[in-house]
């Protein structure tokens, strides 16, 4: 089978091996050519190129205009894809005006955003949120069970549903984060060491992957992105942009978020609350 893969940054580029790994032949287009010269696969000059004559093309770039300029350039291929798998995390909307440019091309659209980060696309052990027409879904089984866990993929519905999802995830995620660092500075301040805190709440009812997963590098002092603030910012920004209206919780999310600096982890905020990490 034959895949075009756009994006090879954090996420993209775990997902071309374990692509190669399964057999998949894949044809790669990078931006910087020099970042996947290195990648199991064959660099291609342009979309266009990466995407023509394909079963399917997978995409994981930055926000809804790259995305545009992704499907728009595969879509004017020679041969393009007759399957298009959006990974990349944008606004609903934009994935439904895509969707109906590709059916005038007699090519599936669907969007398929992950969660796990960086560790998640290595294991290949992804969440991912599908939307789409259901025959599409099932035809793109045999790539998604590669890139992620099949336990944790769900078809949501129609285009742009599982990008519905994956935007109230990182609505979740940003305020769990901050809400679990105030709740442990709390604790530091009262004279109990963080992690001894979070050993104890690990088993509690305030259990959470972010306890769990994110916590340890946070009381390390470790910043250094898996997500990076300024994609969760950009997410932020796509679900308020959903929801249309005021959000008590979401609102001050983004503010929390706002100054973080952009390339950090987001797990960074805790700085806003935590004092230095243990030496």
């Amino acid at each position: 089978m034959r895949i075009g893969f756009v994006g090879s940054g954090l996420m993209g580029a775990p997902m071309i091996r374990n692509l190669a790994a399964a057999g998949f032949d894949v044809r790669i287009y990078a931006r910087d050519p020099e970042k996947a010269r290195d990648l199991p696969g064959r660099l291609a000059p342009s979309v266009r190129e990466a995407a023509s004559g394909t079963d399917a093309l997978c995409s994981c770039v930055t926000d809804s205009p790259d995305v545009e300029e992704v499907v728009g350039a595969a879509l004017e291929a020679e041969r393009p894809p007759s399957l298009i798998l959006e990974m990349s995390t944008i606004a609903p909307r934009v994935a439904q005006e895509l969707a109906e440019r590709a059916a005038a091309r007699n090519v599936h659209y669907l969007d398929c955003p992950v969660s796990g980060g960086p560790p998640g696309a290595e294991a290949g052990s992804l969440a991912i949120m599908c939307g789409g027409d259901a025959e599409a879904y099932e035809r793109a089984t045999p790539i998604l069970d590669v890139l992620g866990d099949p336990a944790k993929r769900f078809h949501c519905g129609p285009t742009g549903a599982g990008l519905v999802v994956k935007l109230v995830n990182n609505l979740l995620v940003a305020t769990i984060t901050a809400a679990t660092a105030e709740g442990l500075a709390i604790a530091q301040a009262e004279g109990v060491e963080p992690a001894l805190a979070r050993e104890a709440l690990r088993s509690a009812t305030a259990g959470s992957w972010q306890l769990e997963n994110m916590f340890p590098k946070i009381l390390d002092g470790d910043d250094s992105p898996g997500f990076r603030a300024k994609d969760l910012r950009k997410d932020l920004g796509h679900a308020i942009d959903l929801a249309g209206r005021p959000l008590p919780l979401g609102d001050v999310a983004v503010d929390l978020y706002q100054d973080l600096e952009p390339d950090l982890n987001y797990g960074a905020v805790a700085r806003r609350f935590l004092g230095p990490a243990e030496p």
